[in-house]
This record gives structure tokens, sequence and C-alpha cells, in this order.
């Protein structure tokens, strides 16, 4: 895990308390530039607790969503407590997405194994995401709907995970963007380009924002597979 350098005074103990569990969880940090916190958690240690404010926004889910949340949650106060000194409640915004507190930005996605966080302190790093998923093909459903007809001809001759990728890569991308955006964005308004050799990506992001202005936007990230999973972040330094 990599910690920001304003950060160096705080107790990690304090903050990151051991978790027990029967499954390690994969080191994402090399994603991200330097000063970037990440954590991943796998589900048989993930806390139920949410604190008061955060469960009264919850409200009643199904014990799936619940886990969820407060593992993300959970793993996001104690990110931002590295940086601020204050594991202080992650609250919902009116479109789901979570309230990072001022000077700090952040990221959090979910599988049915992995709970994995990203924060950074906005004087670092302008935005970021990340994401995961299972390594597997993508639905040929959905690929006439997320992929371009560039991203189909560069990945027509790869294995058939890829394309599951590059799904991962855009649920990043739009996490990343989304603070600058504030409006929903179309898989086929970004288009990625990927280095195989490097796990790397490059990503041209082209929609209007909230306010109906054209917005041309670019996103470097990282990827790795590891555990049956695919980690991708997205950053925009």
């Amino acid at each position: 895990m990599k910690y920001a350098a304003n950060s160096a005074d705080v107790n990690e103990a304090e903050f990151l308390p051991a978790r027990q569990g029967t499954h390690t969880a994969p080191d994402v940090s090399g994603l991200f530039p330097d000063g970037v916190l990440t954590l991943v958690e796998h589900r048989d240690s993930w806390p139920s607790e949410l604190t008061p404010a955060e469960q009264v926004q919850l409200g009643d889910v199904c014990g799936k969503r619940l886990a969820e949340f407060a593992a993300g949650r959970d793993q996001a106060r104690r990110l931002i407590a590295t940086i601020t000194g204050t594991a202080e409640p992650l609250l919902v915004g009116d479109y789901r997405q979570p309230l990072w507190p001022k000077g700090v930005i952040g990221s959090i996605s979910h599988s049915d194994d992995y709970c994995a966080v990203a924060v950074a302190s906005t004087d670092l790093i302008t935005d970021l995401g990340i994401d995961v998923e299972t390594r597997e093909a993508l639905n040929p459903e959905v690929e006439d709907i997320v992929l371009t007809e560039a991203e189909m001809a560069a990945t027509e001759s790869l294995e058939a995970w890829v394309r599951k990728l590059i799904f991962s890569i855009k649920e990043s991308n739009y996490k990343c963007c989304y603070h600058m955006v504030k409006a929903f964005i179309d898989f086929k308004q970004c288009e990625v380009v990927l280095d195989m050799s490097q796990q790397s990506h490059r990503s041209t992001i082209v929609c209007n924002n909230n306010l109906g202005k054209e917005l041309n936007i670019h996103v470097e990230g990282k990827w790795m597979v590891e555990s049956g999973h695919i980690f991708t972040s997205a950053v925009i330094a």
C-alpha cells in the first residue's frame, strides 16, 4: 500500500488495523502514481458496521448490498484518515456518488469477492477511478453497447477476457471523470487504446458535461490480473 507524503505523521495502526481473514487480497498500489492510497480486501474480512449517518442514508437493503456498502465505506474511511487524520463518515450524493471530504478524491469498486478502494489528496491527483471485475469473457449481448468499432477490431485476435478488460477500464474512466462531467457518459463516448505489453491504457472521452459544454478528456491508467479478477485504474494527474 502506498501512503501520501503528507500522511507520514499519522499512526497507520490506528486507522488500518489488521483484518482477520482466510484469503489474502491483491496489492493494487502499482496501478497508481505515488501518493495514491489503495486497499483491497476479500469478502471474508469485510466488516458489517456503518456509522449512524451512513446507515440512515443506506436504509434497509439486502445482505449483499449492505456487505458491499459497509466494506467500501470502512476501507475508504481508513484511507481518508491517513490523509486528513479523521475517519469521518462517507455519505452519498444525489447521484449515488460518494461525497469525499474537501481536499480528498477517491473511488470504490466491488466484485462478489473483493472490495477495492483508491484515495488521494487533490494536491497530488485531479481525479481517479478504480474497478474490479471477474476475469471472463464480456457478455456478447453487451459487446455492441460497450465497444467501439476500433476496440472491436483491436481485440478481435486477442483472448476473450480482453473485451471485459476494456469494459472495466471504461468503468474506471467513468468514476474518474464524473466530478468533472457530472453527467452520464455513454460507453462509446470513450475510446480505449491498450498497451498489452505494459499493461496500461490511454483513453479519450468526448462528451458533454451537465451544462452542455463539450469536453475532450484524456485519461491514463494501468491494469493487472490476479486471483481470477481484473483490476483497472484511471487517473487525471
